[in-house]
């Protein structure tokens, strides 16, 4: 754990870095001559997205919008969280962030732990907070994905893509420092580690510690203790086949925070007050394992396949305490004592084959491929109700608390399994279709659902750099039964989720192909929708989980990723958002606007070249107006935050580079309320520093 003093000494080195290495340099020129400064060329733009979309595609070939936050982007903000990458995308609103995970809205609609993210192409369970060091960029691929992924969320997916083995020996340790004790070490080494260079190996280490700006009622404050560890492995069999293998371990231990209480647009008791009780924390302990394999079977057919298994464990300790019933006159509110156990596990697995040939006179780029998703999941947890805090003192945790005294419940299990087709068919150099279908068959021990997903896309490019497409897709989600004791409706069947979407959009690439802009209008319709709401008013409960007729989502987005000149680099995003409930049967719903969704929202992340070897950084979110309840009676105001940073790079030779950074984020001090409901509401903190130190050889 780092102390004040420490943060500012390293801030101080990094400040005076600049000024002490140029005038050292002009005294040691005749001596070390090797110690020169040469310019770098990063850029935020990406031209591919074979891994999400399972061909090889441009952006300029891809009938929908693919938004990609690449590593150089993750590493110039230090990001150490999904959340922190995500912000660059203006799609994506952040909901709560209760019990150690981050949830999100893309295009309006929740993107849920087991349907809406990936892994390498690869369906991922995302109940924790994700290993962002292991990541070398992120992909945002919007509207129903059902045709390549089967379960997924209308607005869309998550792709992260993790980082891969190095031919050239590469080693990158950074020490970053920030404010509220924060702390973190990373370390990635990469390499080839034979002769012929057959078989490579990269692995990442990386630890991180840091306290809350906020406190519990006793005056304590909130830590977490964070640890991610990976091994990538790739082995050339022979010159056609690549076997790869990969392993990686995430622990996360940490105190509560579910929100703060929020009322007349202020948090009652202060902006740093945390209800949940000192002794509430969250332990998640996280292993992915598996196999990939790529091989070249003809001229004109290659084979991609992949496993993965993925066991997750967490021990959930928490006051699930209720902020609504604070009585200010004697300082007391209402508690519970909750300790649960949980263990999920995850296997998926697919295979593509994917033939490039002519036929019929036109060009075929085909994918014939198969997924199948295993979904285990058991828990045991006991719940006592009925305990009582006053405000300024410690809240006593009760006695015998623990999951093993709890009621053990049957494990839930489930299994998905798809085929289907894809061809992009390449008519001329102005013309291309895309068309598909699926077939999906999900069983869980009650129901069998079977479904049939199509999806079509036309792509007319008038020039070589640009495109103009339309495209038609849906998705599909089967829900399993209300399975929690605490929600109104435990036990209760939920009808399957589905989506329909019609966009259409533009692409281009500018500035001899330096700068990609796009824009698109969509309209997506989703059915069935699941609610899930806090309930204060009927005892022994905690939630209720409904289903609304349908939620309509219209709207436009304008993106940017480039260079605008040689030395002024950018990401940025807007996006327009209409959303809208549709339930007659429910007045108390019907023509609500979703929770979290604003209607306006931007993101810009720039980098200006000031000198060959410093760089400054500027970025800035707004985030409009939006509801914080499904019955639209909490509103939280829009708010504008600026972040800034500024990197200094010493280069000794061809292959050391010593890079010294400062971020400043909420450089203007803004307070703003973030995602969550009244009760939970996630809140902004103020004006906060990170330096960095960072070796890369």
């Amino acid at each position: 754990m780092f102390s004040k003093s420490q943060l500012a000494l390293l801030i101080g080195i990094i400040v005076s870095a600049p000024a002490a290495y140029a005038q050292t340099n002009d005294q040691v020129d005749s001596v070390d001559e090797h110690m020169v400064v040469t310019a770098r060329d990063y850029g935020y733009k990406a031209d591919t997205n074979t891994t999400s979309m399972r061909i090889e595609a441009t952006q300029l070939e891809t009938p929908g919008q693919v938004a990609i936050i690449d590593e150089q982007i993750i590493d110039e903000q230090r990001a150490s969280t999904l959340g922190e990458v995500l912000k660059n995308d203006s799609s994506i609103s952040e909901g709560g962030k209760g019990r150690n995970r981050e949830v999100f809205q893309l295009r309006g609609f929740e993107l849920g732990s087991g349907d809406s993210y990936l892994r390498d192409g690869k369906q991922h369970w995302s109940h924790y907070r994700q290993p962002v060091e292991l990541l070398e960029r992120v992909e945002v691929l919007k509207g129903p994905a059902g045709l390549l992924y089967g379960k997924s969320a209308p607005g869309g997916l998550i792709n992260m893509v993790s980082k891969k083995p190095t031919y050239e020996t590469q080693v990158n340790v950074s020490q970053d420092i920030g404010s509220n004790n924060s702390s973190r070490t990373v370390v990635d080494v990469s390499g080839s580690l034979n002769a012929d260079k057959t078989l490579r190996a990269r692995t990442v280490l990386a630890k991180q510690s840091y306290n809350s700006w906020r406190h519990y009622t006793d005056g304590s404050t909130p830590s977490t203790e964070r640890f991610v560890g990976g091994l990538f492995v790739d082995y050339d069999i022979n010159d056609d086949v690549t076997l790869s293998f990969h392993y990686d371990k995430t622990n996360d231990h940490g105190s509560v925070d579910t929100g703060a209480y929020v009322v007349d647009g202020k948090p009652v008791l202060g902006e740093g007050h945390v209800w949940d009780a000192q002794w509430s924390n969250i332990e998640n302990d996280v292993e992915n394992i598996g196999l990939d394999v790529k091989a070249q079977l003809t001229d004109s057919w290659h084979l991609a396949a992949g496993y993965n298994h993925q066991d997750f464990e967490r021990r959930d300790i928490e006051s699930f305490s209720k902020p609504n019933t604070y009585n200010a006159a004697g300082g007391t509110f209402t508690y519970n004592g909750y300790d649960r156990w949980d263990n999920w596990q995850f296997d998926t697995a697919y295979v593509d084959f994917v033939g490039e040939f002519d036929a019929l006179g036109v060009d075929h780029q085909m994918l014939v491929g198969a997924n199948w998703l295993s979904y285990y999941y058991k828990t045991q947890s006991q719940y006592l109700k009925g305990s009582t805090a006053s405000v300024g003192q410690p809240m006593d945790k009760p006695a015998n608390l623990h999951y093993s005294n709890g009621k053990v419940k049957d494990p839930t299990e489930r299994d998905s399994y798809g085929i289907y087709l894809q061809d992009m068919v390449t008519f001329n150099e102005q013309w291309q279709v895309l068309a598909g279908v699926r077939f999906d068959r999900f069983e869980n021990d009650q129901h069998t659902h079977n479904n049939v997903l199509p999806k079509a896309g036309i792509i007319f490019h008038p020039e070589s750099n640009g495109s103009v497409y339309f495209t038609y897709s849906e998705s599909f989600e089967p829900k399993d039964p209300v399975k929690d004791e605490k929600d109104v409706n435990d036990g209760m069947e939920l009808k399957p989720v589905k989506g329909k979407l019609y966009e259409l959009g533009s692409k281009w690439e500018l500035f001899d192909n330096q700068l990609f802009v796009s824009a698109a209008v969509f309209d997506i319709t989703q059915e069935n929708k699941v609610l899930s709401e806090d309930v204060a008013d009927v005892p022994g409960k905690e939630s209720i989980t409904t289903q609304v007729g349908e939620q309509v989502h219209r709207g436009a987005e304008l993106s940017a990723s480039g260079y605008v000149t040689e030395k002024l680099a950018l990401n940025g995003s807007f996006t327009y958002l209409d959303a809208e409930v549709k339930d007659p049967t429910d007045v108390t719903k019907d023509g609500k606007r979703p929770a979290d969704v604003p209607e306006l929202s931007a993101s810009i992340w720039s980098r200006y070249s000031v000198t060959d070897n410093t760089d400054a950084n500027l970025g800035v979110i707004y985030v409009g107006e939006r509801y914080g309840d499904t019955e639209n009676e909490y509103k939280k105001d829009a708010y504008t935050r600026v972040d800034a940073g500024v990197a200094h790079t010493i280069k000794y030779d061809q292959d050391l580079d010593i890079i010294m950074r400062l971020n400043i984020e909420n450089v203007f001090d803004t307070d703003y309320l973030a995602g969550g409901s009244q009760t939970k509401t996630i809140l902004g903190e103020g004006r906060n520093y990170m330096a960095t130190l960072q070796v890369r050889y």
